[in-house]
């Protein structure tokens, strides 16, 4: 899954990102909750465009254009949605992934 989610540059997105808040991620999550069978928050760090950040990506079947983004956890766990649980890291994640959350089971 981490190669999947990995974010990757404007260029091969084919998109701009588009810089969320706290209560756009709750609501754009909670869409893609109903429409995907995953969504999830990938938390990535030394990303060209944001130096000194910490991005938070939402992640269904497709990367997707909503970013967080704070200089520390803290600032970015106070903007995910509320209901998340944090996956265990993997060995084939890749180092710039910090951690991924995703939608508690129901």
């Amino acid at each position: 899954m981490a190669a999947a989610v990995a974010p990757a540059p404007e260029e091969a997105l084919g998109m701009s990102d588009q810089i969320i808040d706290a209560m756009m991620a709750q609501s754009i999550h909670a869409d893609a909750v109903r429409t995907h069978p995953l969504a999830a928050w990938v938390i990535v760090r030394d990303q060209i465009d944001y130096p000194g950040d910490l991005v938070a990506r939402l992640v269904t079947d497709d990367l997707t254009p909503y970013v967080l983004l704070a200089d520390t956890l803290a600032g970015l766990y106070a903007q995910l949605p509320l209901g998340l649980v944090r996956l265990e890291r993997q060995a084939s994640d890749p180092p710039e992934i910090v951690e991924t959350w995703v939608s508690a089971p129901a």
